[in-house]
């Protein structure tokens, strides 16, 4: 291998690494123009690192220890980068992405060897088949399969420690056979097939794990889909209460005028005053919301009050919120009523004193919700999420899911027997005040 070759094939590896992690960040911790700057970064740095690494071996490393150390070096750096510079997802999450794309490189490079027969960098034609092989994947990802691919990954809350241990094992796998195929003198027609099984084998690996993300994200959606009908099945009676109020003033508004045609007949006007302000106030006590002036919410709060109160719960809201431009009322319920719902189960699972307090306002641009209830001193947490002993619950994840779609944080925690879910929002809202 020659100096020039090599040098060609950083190059070439570098481009297809930047365009490859540009589009592949699900999760990005940073805005786009950063994230190509790392990318940029990254690449410039193994460039570096790899010439260093070249020259090593042509003067001091044997070829074989040369190559195996610059792919070493690129797999870290470009690994460290994705992981922990470009995702903002868990480390080990963002691992699945990034040993999947190296397993679709390294099966990309296996291909081409196989057909052109040769395995040397500096060779035009193999440069040019792994250019069209990139693009022939690349295409069909952006236009099909990124968007659909980002939503099942986002919706991975928990297991995706065995997702990322199943991909290291086939990248692993795709890798012995790339340095095998390397080290081989002369090809053998046995074994170039058993290179295409292998990648076969492991494009088929990938399948059926999307195919499993793909079915944990319907199912996901089937249970929140349920969930939610619930609560909306409550927002349906709150406004049959309504109506049901508005027909009752219509029915009782002639025997009030008959009383102030009276009082008026008796030219006594401090008792008309005086029962239009008692009948003023009846009325609006009767149709203003117990909480807060955004109906949906107060209609989940209302809802769940109500639970508390035939469970022995003591229940404390503090509210300040009307409508909200930034957060749509769908994912305003999804989230309080979740977080309501655990909350309840959570107060449930103790003995004594059971309490509730709930907490929703503004600070800054900020649409704060932080509510706490008394729990048990067992719960267990994975990744800082909290763990259901006895049932599969997605309230968590739905939760997670809803805020991710603002920008939003969310921390669970627990101390001395009192749970706390804080979800921090974007919001940009009217009528908002300091909770």
């Amino acid at each position: 291998m020659s100096i020039l070759g090599i040098l060609t094939g950083i190059l070439a590896n570098n481009i297809f690494h930047c365009i490859w992690f540009s589009c592949l960040v699900p999760e990005p911790k940073h805005n786009k123009k950063k994230t190509g700057s790392i990318v940029i970064g990254t690449s410039i740095l193994y460039t570096v690192v790899a010439l260093a690494i070249c020259v090593a071996s042509f003067q001091i490393l044997p070829v074989p220890v040369g190559i195996f150390l610059g792919y070493l070096a690129e797999l870290l750096l470009y690994g460290l980068m994705y992981c922990f510079l470009l995702s903002a997802s868990h480390p080990v999450k963002s691992l699945f992405l990034f040993t999947e794309y190296c397993s679709i490189h390294t099966i990309i490079i296996i291909i081409v060897s196989v057909v052109v027969n040769v395995y040397t960098l500096g060779n035009p034609v193999v440069w040019i088949l792994r250019a069209l092989l990139n693009v022939a994947v690349l295409i069909p990802y952006l236009l099909f399969f990124r968007e659909k691919l980002f939503r099942m990954y986002r919706e991975i809350r928990s297991s995706y420690g065995i997702i990322s241990f199943i991909s290291i094992m086939c990248y692993l796998i795709q890798s012995l056979f790339w340095f095998y195929n390397m080290r081989m003198g002369k090809r053998e027609l046995f074994f170039d097939v058993l290179l295409l099984v292998s990648c076969g084998f492991t494009i088929a690996v990938y399948v059926v794990l999307f195919r499993y993300m793909a079915q944990s994200d319907r199912i996901n959606r089937i249970k929140q889909l349920q969930a939610n009908e619930k609560f909306l099945q409550a927002q349906i009676d709150s406004y049959k209460k309504i109506g049901e109020n508005a027909k009752q003033t219509r029915h009782d508004f002639r025997h009030h005028s008959i009383v102030l045609t009276e009082y008026a007949k008796n030219q006594d006007y401090k008792g008309i005053l005086s029962y239009l302000e008692e009948y003023n106030e009846k009325e609006r006590k009767k149709y203003q919301l117990a909480f807060c002036k955004n109906h949906a919410a107060d209609t989940v709060l209302a809802a769940y009050a109500s639970r508390c109160e035939q469970n022995g719960i003591e229940i404390s809201a503090d509210v300040w919120l009307e409508e909200t431009e930034g957060v749509s009322d769908y994912d305003l319920v999804t989230i309080l009523a979740n977080i309501l719902e655990n909350a309840v189960n959570g107060c449930m699972e103790t003995e004594g004193k059971r309490r509730m307090e709930i907490t929703v306002g503004s600070k800054g641009s900020k649409l704060v919700i932080v509510c706490k209830n008394t729990c048990a001193d067992d719960i267990l947490f994975e990744n800082g999420l909290p763990k259901n002993k006895e049932r599969e619950g997605i309230g968590v994840e739905s939760i997670l899911s809803t805020a991710s779609k603002y920008g939003g944080v969310v921390d669970f925690f627990a101390a001395e027997g009192t749970f706390v879910c804080q979800v921090i929002l974007g919001n940009r809202s009217k009528g908002l005040h300091n909770a």
